[in-house]
């Protein structure tokens, strides 16, 4: 967390209006920006290897096959800010600042470099043509796509509103890409000194930006799920209010389990120019590089596990309260706070209770069937999505870090094995275990699953 800002990080969003859900717009767009910023300094950097005149090398191309990736990946954001903020929350957000040019200085400076890359493309040169084929017309479509989207979300011309800059904090916001590389240090110790933005290269930009997006879209899930379980919470649970928000839920986790795959557009190799470097200084070990950092540090993903039903797990109960070994600590004022409150499980379940429902099973019935519960029933779908898509998730994540690293240990003291152990695809060496019970993850509406298998169609239905 301390590496790619995210305590800074999520003091940027400062919204402007009462709607409750502006922070969504906020987090959406910022995330969008953050990705402009690796967009635009992959194409950048190819254009300069493109123009050298060394040995060609396949950098160039893997940049701008990153690029092409990433704009497919703004369509996908796109697609939930239209739908979430224009079509289901109707915001309408003040700015101040002309009408007729909403973009950023990224989104103008982006759309100036495409053109060298159409430029280039037009050569005919077979690698150039080859590299840069299809990146220009996806990123014009998506671009014009974007600003439509911004035009509808604000309104324009309000003396006293912030400017698009101001609004989003994008000097604060592009700032916070600092690299883990400056200095060695003793291991244990931090580094003194990090590298900053400009000095990053573009893999290492990338990976740092990737894990800040999540964040920000972590963030607007724990914001939909603390809604959800308040809904359900509230004297009279007003089903389907609740069933709209894990609906924004589950496509959002749609969208992560895909995000997921964009750090392995890091060849491996050139992941471990950054990942760990060590050497021994009159008989000291220093390290440089993400290590010991951890992808385990995020709290906020430690929160929606919580949330999600894990704080009744025996193996979750002893990961967060760690032990000599586990140098992080998991259970912050937070997420203590966290435990306390009901679970997504806990809530539908006593909604189930305020309906005099002994057993899940009953609010289950076949759509051409009248059914006093059909709120519930919806409402249940999701929450097996939900599950699903967590579970995904923790899959993809697998195959992710695989493809990376392959069976090396983590840069903080968890990697893929222990990652396999939470998937139910293996087990840890006893030697290698930090952890006395086995770190299986598990899944958070089991009985949801199985009243699939109980379900049955009687004569009178």
């Amino acid at each position: 967390c301390t590496h790619i800002r995210v305590p800074k990080l999520l003091t940027l969003q400062n919204p402007q209006t009462p709607h409750p859900d502006e922070i969504l717009a906020l987090l959406i767009v910022q995330a969008i920006e953050l990705w402009l910023r690796v967009i635009l300094n992959d194409v950048k950097s190819a254009l300069r290897g493109l123009d050298s005149d060394q040995p060609p090398v396949y950098q160039p191309t893997k940049l701008l096959h990153r690029a092409a990736r990433l704009i497919r990946l703004l369509d996908l954001h796109t697609d939930i800010a239209e739908s979430l903020l224009l079509h289901d929350l109707f915001l309408l957000l003040p700015l101040s600042g002309p009408l007729d040019d909403i973009r950023s200085a990224q989104l103008r400076e982006l759309e100036s470099v495409t053109e060298q890359l159409a430029r280039l493309e037009a050569t005919g040169k077979p690698t150039q043509a080859d590299s840069a084929h299809g990146l220009v017309g996806r990123f014009g479509r998506w671009s014009e796509r974007y600003q439509r989207l911004l035009a509808d979300l604000f309104e324009r011309d309000r003396p006293q509103a912030p400017s698009f800059d101001e609004y989003l904090k994008l000097d604060e916001l592009l700032k916070l890409q600092v690299g883990a590389m400056g200095d060695w240090a003793a291991v244990g110790e931090r580094p003194t000194r990090l590298l900053a933005p400009e000095q990053l290269s573009p893999d290492e930009l990338m990976f740092i930006v990737v894990h800040q997006v999540f964040e920000l879209w972590f963030r607007a899930l724990l914001h939909e799920l603390d809604q959800v379980l308040a809904t359900l919470d509230a004297p009279e649970p007003a089903i389907p209010e609740a069933a709209r928000r894990m609906r924004r839920v589950v496509r959002i986790q749609e969208l992560l389990a895909e995000m997921i795959h964009i750090p392995a557009t890091i060849a491996a190799m050139d992941f471990l120019r950054f990942r760990q470097m060590a050497r021994t200084v009159d008989g000291v070990v220093h390290e440089r590089g993400l290590s010991p950092a951890s992808g385990t540090e995020s709290y906020q993903f430690r929160e929606l596990e919580v949330i999600a039903g894990l704080k009744h797990s025996v193996a979750y109960e002893e990961f967060l309260g760690g032990n000599s070994e586990l140098h992080t600590r998991f259970l912050t004022p937070r997420l203590e706070a966290r435990l306390k409150q009901p679970s997504l499980p806990e809530a539908f379940h006593t909604v189930l209770a305020k309906r005099g429902l002994a057993d899940v099973i009953e609010i289950f019935k076949p759509a051409d069937v009248a059914n006093p519960h059909a709120d519930l029933a919806e409402l249940a779908d999701l929450l097996l999505e939900f599950d699903h898509f967590f579970q995904l998730w923790r899959f993809n994540h697998l195959t992710m870090v695989q493809s990376m690293i392959g069976r090396k240990s983590g840069t903080g003291f968890l990697g893929p094995e222990y990652l396999k152990e939470t998937v139910g695809l293996g087990m840890q060496g006893e030697d290698d275990r930090l952890l006395r019970t086995p770190q299986i993850r598990p899944r958070f509406f089991e009985d949801l699953w199985e009243a699939r298998t109980r379900m049955q169609v009687g004569e009178q239905e």
